[in-house]
């Protein structure tokens, strides 16, 4: 008896394994966005929101642009900020005075 026959379950596991290598290869091959949106949603300022959504982008991406708006209802208000931002050398950043560095 060989020892192939003798564990089919290895040589099963061992096949399937194999197949799905190269799956796993290509699912780290794919490549990370180079832009998108980030949004947040703040109840103490547009600038709170703002700097919350900014600290949501990867850390090298440059902001492109931004919104903020403005729900009130009562006597309370709730501030949501959109970020655009893009991960390109060559991005135009937007120089909205309300995009602060995490440094500052």
């Amino acid at each position: 008896m060989s020892r192939i026959a003798a564990f089919p379950c290895l040589l099963a596991l061992y096949t399937t394994a194999s197949l799905l290598a190269p799956c796993a290869a290509q699912a780290e091959a794919k490549a990370a966005p180079t832009s998108g949106t980030v949004e947040y949603s703040s109840d103490v300022s547009e600038v709170d929101s703002c700097n919350q959504a900014q600290y949501r982008m990867p850390a090298d991406a440059t902001a492109t642009a931004m919104r903020v708006s403005t729900a009130i209802k009562g006597e309370y208000a709730t501030f949501t900020c959109r970020v655009k931002w893009s991960l390109s050398p060559s991005a135009r950043p937007t120089y909205r005075p309300i995009l602060f560095s995490p440094s500052a």
